[in-house]
């Protein structure tokens, strides 16, 4: 397992509105394409994330499971996300992310741990570390997409 903590002066709201918001989870979650279609009950407890082919998936194909890239494991809206996540060496790895109030922002603490044996390659020697940079991106970029835009002075 590897984790990484960021702390930003945003309030724990505005990094869950982040989350619960589809359109912005390949902007936050590292290593993912840039294609995705969460489904319609997203981040709800076993909603999931499919890549996007482009092609309107009908009948019996409506759910293609070599199309998912996360499935949610758990949901608290007010502080906590855990995904199993499709590694790129095809593996399944498990990303929780915990997003806890302090004085002037937020502490989000981003966990990643592989579940599957190809995905354990991703945290052994040296590749560990490029692990925990990742957690810390997820975080960075989740403080990035949370702070508000700054306004112009002039009226």
């Amino acid at each position: 397992m590897v984790m990484a903590w960021r702390f930003g002066a945003v309030g724990v709201d505005a990094v869950m509105a982040v989350i619960q918001d589809p359109a912005t989870f390949a902007d936050w979650m590292i290593a993912v394409p840039s294609e995705l279609r969460p489904g319609p009950n997203w981040p709800e407890t076993g909603s999931f994330v499919e890549r996007d082919t482009g092609r309107e998936l009908r009948g019996r194909h409506m759910h293609n499971r070599h199309l998912i890239v996360a499935i949610v494991e758990r949901w608290r809206p007010d502080h906590e996300l855990v995904v199993r996540l499709r590694s790129g060496l095809g593996g399944w790895v498990q990303v929780a992310i915990k997003v806890q109030s302090r004085p002037g922002g937020a502490l989000i603490e981003v966990r990643s741990e592989p579940l599957t044996a190809t995905a354990r390659l991703r945290y052994a020697g040296a590749a560990r570390t490029r692990a925990e940079e990742r957690c810390a991106q997820v975080a960075e970029r989740l403080i990035e997409l949370a702070t508000p835009e700054p306004q112009p002075d002039w009226p």
